[in-house]
């Protein structure tokens, strides 16, 4: 396996074929959503004179026997997986949801075998699927493993008028164990102005800021008391714990590739900031136009991008060639034209 490197091909086979047990720290992936709708990317052309379009992927899936093969590798491997997808198919009959499903089942199995015991992975989601996702996911993942639905809000045009605008979509968040890495200050709230003009007031020599608590009690004590046996201090965060839901817009015009569903590097740094540290490692296997490769090599991490559509693949290479220059060195396996 290379490190920092791009996998054109099936995901499924390339995790299978070059991924090692337990190498991986953190995943994210942006899977196909059941859309039942084929994307095309839109370019303009250098003068501005004309848009042209290109095929990107399809969302689209048909039960055949090509998904009752996949369903049927599942089912005989046994388990808690092969369970929940021969329950699937009891409620769903042979459809195209279960099609769908039967894609998605073998990837995470895959997944979890590659992730680290301290590793997390992050499933993003929208409300299509994420009921099934989840429990696919407590299948492979286990239950107790479950850390939160994250959910990210998004602003634009409200068009609906029979029902709620869809303004948010899900990200489902497991562990491979009881430990993994957190990094909360990485990703914290800011403090409201008041609180900061309040904190100010209690500043250490090392100009940290504190409250006074009385030992005995536990309650806030007047600053007039510091020098006192009574108290102590407890040092006091520039910020709030991240919260499981947050803002984050779209890309601004220029950092848009034309590539359907491209999410913004902001929600892909927060992920990679708080999940994972400097030199882990990050996998993306539906890596599209290469957000998460770009984001990563940006907070020296490690990665690998696995997608099977040659334009996703050669958009990733230009971003990168753009972002960091010919000098950055990653591996491409699979070269596609």
């Amino acid at each position: 396996m290379c490190n920092n490197a791009l996998y054109y091909g099936d995901n499924l086979n390339v995790l299978r074929q070059y991924i090692k047990d337990e190498s991986v720290n953190l995943i994210y992936l942006d899977p196909p959503f059941n859309s039942n709708t084929t994307y095309n990317a839109f370019f303009i052309e250098k003068n501005e004179s004309k848009t042209t379009s290109q095929k990107a992927f399809k969302d689209i899936w048909r039960w055949d026997q090509a998904a009752e093969e996949a369903y049927q590798e599942v089912v005989e491997v046994g388990g808690k997986v092969s369970q929940a997808m021969q329950a699937f198919r009891m409620f769903l009959g042979d459809d195209n949801m279960l099609s769908y499903l039967s894609m998605m089942a073998p990837r995470l199995m895959e997944l979890c075998r590659v992730l680290k015991p301290t590793g997390s992975i992050y499933l993003h989601c929208d409300p299509t699927a994420s009921h099934y996702l989840k429990m696919l996911m407590d299948a492979v993942f286990n239950v107790k493993n479950f850390q939160n639905e994250v959910i990210w809000c998004y602003e634009g045009r409200e068009l609906a008028k029979r029902r709620w605008n869809r303004k948010h979509d899900v990200l489902l968040f497991y562990t491979k164990s009881s430990q993994w890495t957190f990094n909360w200050h990485e990703v914290m709230l800011p403090l409201k102005e008041s609180s900061r003009i309040a904190l100010s007031q209690h500043i250490d020599e090392q100009g940290r800021f504190f409250i006074l608590r009385y030992k005995r009690g536990g309650g806030f004590a007047p600053i007039e008391k510091d020098t006192s046996s009574e108290t102590y201090r407890q040092l006091v965060p520039l910020g709030v714990p991240p919260r499981d839901w947050f803002l984050c817009d779209y890309e601004r015009k220029n950092k848009r590739l034309g590539y359907p569903k491209q999410k913004p590097e902001a929600l892909l740094e927060r992920i990679i900031k708080a999940s994972s540290n400097e030199d882990d490692l990050v996998l993306d296997p539906f890596c599209g136009c290469g957000t998460t490769m770009e984001v990563a090599q940006r907070l020296n991490r490690q990665w690998i991008g696995i997608d099977n559509g040659p334009l996703a693949i050669n958009l990733s290479k230009r971003r990168l060639r753009k972002a960091f220059g010919d000098q950055m060195i990653y591996e491409i396996i699979g070269e596609c034209e």
